[in-house]
């Protein structure tokens, strides 16, 4: 089956999910939902684990040449899952140049105890070639780690592929939080964090780009920022439980551009957060921002507690510039109709308003607007592209 053929299925299945009143299930191993690549056997450049949770086929895992079966890649979940199924699948690989590089048999384990220990074994996934293959379990399971053993492929002695690992289940167990603060080593050199309850800023490339934006467990969202705010865009960056490692990827012009992911290091990232920075820097330097604090239930523009630190961001940047107007304004992700996406992005940004003049401001000095899905940051492929996409901006007014 072609990629559109496949495509055009996913949306079909959907689209009968909603009219039958069921909701689409949610893969709990998407980046997006907080897990990571614990360990991996082996990997070839550019083609690492992390891309099996990135909710696309575009790019998966490869293992390293001449590597011998088995492979196995552990994973860790943000929080306990009781699981009920899991995935492999192959759809989108190199079979047309390589053939037998999918992966064909996968034994799934999982553990409460380690990244390295207590595993019991769940299921075995039979894949078809450059296709996708589920296994139920016997009954649910509650695992934190998972690990994907590969214990045959279709045939090539040098390779074997992964595109996405799914998971499917119900949380079992609190999401612990992780605090970011500190310095990381990554692929795009040293990357300052800084964590002030939920709301995350930082600094890279010698202090010439920032980043700013919201920590909700151990899922960081936030907007990037280069050449004076004249290059920007997204990102996502998931932490592993002790802090010590990033998984992310990042968007600009709403598409996906690549990973940013890294350790932490005892590094120089040779950049300082200036105490004046934040929200009022962003509307200084470059008249808008993003805001991913801001936090709303599926469909609803009711505004959730968790978006309090970002609400008092603003109204404090409001109250020390008496002068300043915004323009707030609602964006969707793609998932629903043009007319349903604008009406509910407007109604967001008018909650946003609401709360704002609630706390003092003169209403005069905002205006709510909606755009629906009309100007994405990322592509609406993805669970990861699609969260960043539902989110509110200010801008300031002349």
């Amino acid at each position: 089956m072609g990629r559109s053929k496949v495509a055009f299925a996913v949306v079909a299945l959907l689209v009968c999910a909603v009219a039958f009143g069921q909701a689409p299930r949610t893969n709990v191993l998407e980046l997006i939902n907080g897990t990571v690549v614990a360990s991996a056997s082996s990997e070839y450049g550019g083609w690492e684990a992390r891309f099996m949770l990135d909710g696309s086929t575009a790019r998966g895992w490869c293992s390293e040449k001449g590597k011998p079966l088995p492979h196995a890649i552990v994973l860790e979940l943000a929080q306990p899952y009781a699981l009920t199924s899991v995935a492999v699948e192959t759809t989108g690989d190199q079979e047309p140049g390589y053939p037998g590089i999918s992966a064909k048999t996968v034994v799934v384990s999982g553990s409460t105890t380690s990244a390295t220990g207590g595993f019991s074994e769940l299921a075995t996934v039979r894949v078809p070639k450059g296709g996708r293959g589920e296994a139920a379990l016997a009954k649910p399971a509650v695992v934190r780690w998972l690990k994907f053993e590969v214990t045959a492929n279709w045939g090539n002695a040098d390779y074997t592929e992964i595109m996405e690992l799914e998971g499917y289940g119900t949380p079992s167990g609190p999401a612990p939080s992780v605090n970011v603060t500190g310095v990381y080593q990554t692929n795009y050199g040293p990357l300052r964090l800084e964590q002030d309850g939920g709301l995350v800023r930082g600094c890279y490339y010698d202090g010439a780009a920032q980043i700013d934006g919201s920590v909700k467990g151990r899922v960081l969202q936030a907007e990037w920022r280069q050449d004076e705010g004249k290059r920007v865009g997204a990102v996502v960056m998931v932490v592993s439980s002790g802090g010590d490692a990033l998984n992310g990827v990042w968007y600009r012009n709403g598409a996906l551009a690549g990973e940013w992911s890294g350790k932490r290091a005892d590094v120089e990232a040779n950049c300082t957060l200036a105490k004046e920075g934040g929200l009022a820097q962003r509307l200084s330097s470059g008249g808008r921002a993003v805001l991913y604090g801001l936090y709303f239930d599926s469909d609803s523009a009711t505004l959730k507690p968790e978006s309090q630190a970002t609400l008092e961001e603003v109204l404090a940047v409001l109250k020390g510039q008496p002068s300043l107007r915004l323009q707030v304004g609602g964006h969707t992700d793609a998932t629903n109709t043009d007319a349903h996406n604008l009406q509910l992005s407007q109604r967001r940004a008018e909650a946003v308003v609401q709360w704002l003049v609630e706390h003092g401001v003169a209403a005069g000095r905002l205006t709510a607007k909606g755009f629906g899905k009309a100007q994405p940051v990322a592509d609406n492929k993805t669970a990861a592209g699609r969260a960043l996409n539902r989110r509110v901006e200010v801008t300031a007014l002349k």
